[in-house]
């Protein structure tokens, strides 16, 4: 392709990253020459604008050259403690349908200079955050890395060369950095696109600065490193960084952010048409799906079905080429396309609703939202890698519906977590405009918990345990073991519910049911052990009145924060528990109800007896997303309280003791 072509094919879809095939590594043309240590950096113990890190990023380069769509990465890190070694296990994540990872280099650097050269292989491995979002990461582990060594490694991320790709500079990492020098090379050819960038979070003072052959050059200092706490905001919110991209010299200059947005919605909203532009088909396929009586979300509901039917490919592992031969996987032109062979991506299901949807009467679009576990939508920025996920807007009778066919486990109604309460652009013959995708209740994220369980004379206590996950909490499981099997799927619960009991408890699941039923509730049945759940204390033994721990304890121990606290999705937690007293024990007291209610977070505990059992029943309810750092008092306070009041004390009495008594 020339680079006319390649630039009308890097622009066709919202200037974003083009997915392509990997491509196979190429001769490395960047050596293994290393930049000189200076022996101050060798004798560095510590760092002295942050005392105490475990290690920091000394030095740290980023080459972009947009003619070959490549990127040259080098990092300079100095270790200072024991805990800060783990740098030396290095993940490099990428997409790999549109990049790859190649001429991976490495050395570690003792203090007294001495140099140990990484001569393993990368591996490539899923990698699983806390806040349970997966990347694909190319991996190594640097040699022999102690407390004063300096390790450094450098490498290529390539894209496909036919396509210009847009470069962001990410500032902050997780580190301290000291200095950082970032380049884009444009391409200057004949038909080479206009560069620009926008920049968030930068210190004052600190730009790209154009040269005289249109390269950008930046040069930074001394960056904070961005803290890991729990429920924190997504990282790209967080981070300073600066956005490049290329615009088509036709498109309007000095636009509005409403008038880009406009057009943008527009010129989808024109690719939306022509893939669904098959009358015949559409009809065809409806008359099958939904019946003339139906009423309107009746039909929805159908044509949702329907859609989910379709071979997800977006679901399954990528393919290479070969095995795409092989399985006659052809490309899907348009909606009869879809229909005929059976199989589509994400995008194309949702463009088939759509299709369906308006020929069923509705009225509905294509909306392009910002996934919030990545990133906020910002229009004043005008850039459309914001809004890299697509759901679908639908008005039938007198209520409007946001829909995600593609997302295979949810159920009509639900959307993954991270296009709700979130916004995006709805695509119209009349151009773009700027919705907002509703939250989700609590009522649809429900965690119900039911245990029966006795407790022996020594405080072990053993039974059966129940949980139901409904909603966005049955469907994220869905999707996270999609790829397992039964045994695998009873394991990854098994173990998150173990994780809920006092350490040293076990649990084993006995069914799981409705797996395959993404409108029924998952339901997870087990027995559970216990082996100190009573104390004794005295002729007396204490039961806390919940057997589970509390998940948010660890997240709102620490008396200050750094940053807002961001939940995923609102929820609520309904235990129903009921524990039998042993035999040789009464039951002396059980402990008042109480609630905690102070705003959109609210708690309620009671128990009460029941002859030898004791019935606790508790809710706990999150109605709300993000708050500001300023809120995390009132809320360690609140999740303190939840812990106080689970952890009260069902007082029993030895049997003959009160007898005597």
């Amino acid at each position: 392709m020339n680079r006319t072509q390649r630039f009308v094919c890097a622009t066709a879809f919202a200037f974003v990253l083009l997915c392509a095939a990997a491509i196979a590594p190429r001769p490395s043309s960047a050596g293994d020459e290393w930049l000189p240590i200076p022996p101050a950096d060798l004798a560095l113990k510590d760092n002295p604008a942050s005392p105490g890190a475990h290690a920091m990023i000394l030095y740290r380069s980023s080459d972009m050259d947009s003619k070959e769509s490549s990127v040259r990465e080098y990092v300079r890190v100095k270790i200072f403690t024991q805990e800060g070694t783990k740098e030396a296990d290095v993940e490099l994540p990428f997409n790999r349908q549109q990049v790859n990872v190649l001429d991976i280099r490495g050395r570690t650097i003792h203090p007294d200079g001495s140099i140990v050269n990484f001569e393993g292989k990368p591996f490539e491995k899923t990698i699983v955050k806390a806040s349970g979002f997966q990347y694909l990461a190319k991996t190594f582990t640097l040699p022999d890395v102690h407390p004063g060594s300096i390790i450094e490694y450098k490498f290529r991320e390539q894209s496909d060369p036919h396509y210009y790709v847009n470069e962001s500079w990410t500032i902050t990492g997780h580190l301290y950095t000291r200095d950082a020098h970032f380049v884009i090379r444009p391409d200057t050819g004949s038909y080479a696109a206009a560069l620009f960038y926008r920049q968030n979070g930068l210190p004052t003072g600190t730009v790209p600065i154009k040269q005289p052959n249109g390269t950008y050059v930046m040069d930074i200092h001394n960056i904070a490193g961005l803290e890991e706490e729990e429920y924190m905001p997504p990282e790209r919110a967080l981070q300073a960084h600066v956005d490049f991209y290329y615009v088509n010299a036709s498109d309007p200059q000095n636009e509005t952010s409403e008038k880009f947005w406009n057009r943008k919605g527009k010129a989808w909203s024109e690719e939306v048409d022509r893939f669904i532009n098959k009358k015949g088909a559409l009809e065809s396929d409806l008359s099958r799906t939904v019946s003339a009586d139906d009423a309107p979300e009746t039909k929805l509901r159908k044509i949702y079905a329907r859609v989910q039917k379709i071979r997800n490919l977006s679901m399954e592992d990528d393919k290479s080429e070969k095995e795409q031969k092989q399985e006659q996987i052809k490309p899907n032109n348009n909606v009869e396309d879809v229909l005929k062979h059976n199989y589509a991506n994400a995008r194309e299901l949702n463009y088939t609703f759509v299709g369906l949807a308006r020929t069923a009467g509705f009225s509905a679009s294509e909306v392009f939202v910002a996934p919030r576990h990545v990133n906020f939508f910002l229009p004043e920025m005008m850039d459309t890698s914001q809004i890299s996920a697509d759901i679908v807007w639908v008005h039938a009778g007198s209520q409007d519906y946001y829909l995600d066919p593609a997302a295979s486990t949810f159920p009509f109604g639900i959307v993954p977590w991270y296009e709700t309460n979130t916004r995006g652009i709805r695509c119209s013959k009349s151009g773009g405009e700027i919705v907002t995708v509703p939250p989700s209740p609590p009522t649809q994220a429900t965690e119900i918990r039911t245990a029966e369980l006795e407790i022996d004379s020594d405080g072990q206590a053993m039974g059966k345990l129940q949980v139901d996950y409904t909603g966005h909490l049955a469907a994220s499981r869905r999707e996270q073991s999609r790829e397992e099997d039964e045994s695998g799927r009873r394991k990854s619960i098994g173990d998150e519910i173990q994780a809920w009991l006092p350490a040293g408890s076990s649990f084993e699941v006995t069914a799981l049911a409705n797996w395959d039923n993404k409108d029924l509730p998952l339901h997870v049945e087990g027995t559970a052990k216990i082996p100190n759940l009573g104390t004794t204390a005295g002729r007396r033994m204490l039961v806390p009145a919940s057997p589970f721990q509390s998940r948010q304890t660890a997240a709102f121990h620490p008396e200050k924060r750094l940053y807002a606290v961001y939940f995923n999705l609102p929820y609520e937690e309904i235990d129903d528990v009921k524990l039998k007293v042993p035999a040789e024990f009464k039951i002396e007291s059980v402990p008042p109800a109480k609630q905690a209610k102070p705003g959109v977070v609210s708690y309620e505990i009671s128990a009460a007896q029941q002859g030898n059992v004791v019935e606790v029943k508790r809710l706990l309810v999150l109605d709300g997303l993000a708050f500001p750092v300023t809120s995390y008092p009132a809320l360690r306070n609140f999740f303190n309280s939840v812990k106080t009041y689970d952890d009260a004390q069902i007082v029993l009495q030895n049997a003959e003791s009160a007898k005597n008594n």
